[in-house]
């Protein structure tokens, strides 16, 4: 009984162990499958990477770490990253373009009239306004269009945009590279009316290296949408007798009293409006040129505009002018109280937006029956809100002592 008691014993046993056995063949199994998933996961999220990595458009070409080559605007061939995250930008209000585009958070350090370290009476910038988070990036050097490799390289961008064509500009940018490694951008910072091509297609290269194509090509058909509104309304004046006009205290290098004039002013020429100025030569890319007092009492204008960026010009500016000086109180403007204010269209630049802004308030006071469906400080909003990011013109309207699109009393 015993012997057989110990068979039994020992058939249970091999039983037992055979199935053990059995279990971990299985769960081994199991185990290998799992790797094996685990191993195919990893493949294929590794080829979704390879295939998800930046590739260039349209005639740019790329190489395996991921850069373009382009043409900038000085014909220089510059290989820079596709899309960096993070950029400088320098130059005098160069930072519009970016603000322009919606790129503002690649970016990490700015020009220094861009920066905090530039004090001014107002802010009259719109893209500024709607983004004041850029003053407060690093500078890149202690004046306008200055740039310290050292402060360069703290910042540690990608890519430097910078405004400027000329020569010195060119030389600047190549030696730039050479010191830090960073690929420079050369761009055209200028007037949108005597130099449109130019900054569509600066605004159209900066579009391509940070993947902002569609922006740029919506910003360019707002500006001819809204050009050619205004041109239509305008024209529904032809043939009348139109009041002779024109623009005083217009910016450049700083501000300037009533002397400062546009033969090119926007408003004007998009309106088609009698600009008294309007055959003088441009002295600079925005489309400044000073006036003498002589000349502008000899043209007698029938209504003054007055750019209000003059507030800030040694002496008053245009407005003191037109109240205290003997020789423009004889003005027929101001005897019949013609004189209007319009919101800086040069500030670091030529301000567009603030340019069509205005448009639309001289439309209302030359035209105002082919512009009664416009209440200007809206219309204002609406192209701040477009272009820059936000409604400023309330903010704008407060910098400027409340005389944004007033008729002044002088």
């Amino acid at each position: 009984m015993t012997k057989i008691k110990n068979g039994h014993t020992m058939k249970k046993a091999l039983t037992i162990l055979i199935m053990i056995a059995m279990l971990a063949a299985i769960a081994f199994a199991g185990c290998t499958s799992g790797s094996g998933s685990a191993g195919g996961s990893a493949t294929a999220a590794a080829t979704q990477t390879a295939t998800a990595a930046p590739t260039a458009t349209g005639t740019e070409t790329q190489t395996d770490s991921a850069t373009i080559t382009i043409t900038d605007v000085a014909g220089r061939s510059v290989v820079v990253p596709d899309n960096p995250s993070k950029i400088a930008v320098s130059g005098s209000g160069s930072s519009r373009y970016f603000a322009w585009l919606g790129a503002t958070d690649k970016m990490v350090a700015v020009d220094f009239q861009d920066s905090s370290l530039l004090k001014r009476k107002a802010e009259t910038r719109p893209y500024m306004l709607a983004n004041p988070q850029i003053k407060e990036l690093q500078v890149l050097g202690t004046s306008k269009g200055v740039v310290d490799p050292e402060l360069l390289m703290k910042a540690n961008p990608e890519v430097v945009f910078m405004s400027g064509i000329s020569d010195t500009i060119i030389q600047n940018a190549n030696e730039l590279t050479e010191k830090t490694g960073i690929p420079v951008v050369l761009f055209y910072s200028g007037d949108y009316v005597t130099s449109t091509a130019k900054v569509e297609e600066s605004l159209r290269t900066i579009a391509k290296v940070l993947h902002k194509e569609q922006r740029a090509e919506d910003v360019i058909k707002y500006f001819a949408d809204t050009r050619a509104d205004l041109e239509s309304r305008a024209a529904k004046a032809d043939g009348t007798v139109k009041p002779t006009v024109y623009i005083g205290g217009v910016s450049y290098n700083g501000a300037h009293g009533f002397d400062g004039s546009d033969p090119t002013y926007y408003p004007f020429t998009v309106l088609s409006a009698n600009n008294v100025a309007a055959g003088l030569g441009s002295t600079a890319s925005t489309g400044y040129a000073a006036v003498s007092k002589e000349q502008i009492i000899g043209w007698d204008p029938e209504i003054i505009f007055v750019d209000l960026n003059t507030m800030e010009a040694a002496g008053g500016g245009g407005i003191y002018e037109l109240q205290t000086d003997p020789s423009y109180r004889e003005l027929t403007a101001v005897k019949t109280g013609k004189i209007y204010a319009l919101n800086p269209h040069t500030s670091m630049g030529t301000n567009h937006e603030t340019s069509m802004a205005n448009a639309y308030y001289v439309g209302k006071v030359l035209y105002p029956d082919l512009f009664a469906d416009i209440d200007p400080e809206a219309k204002a909003d609406e192209i701040y809100t477009f272009v820059d990011g936000a409604p400023v013109f309330k903010t704008l309207k407060e910098n400027m002592e409340n005389l944004s699109y007033t008729q002044l009393k002088i």
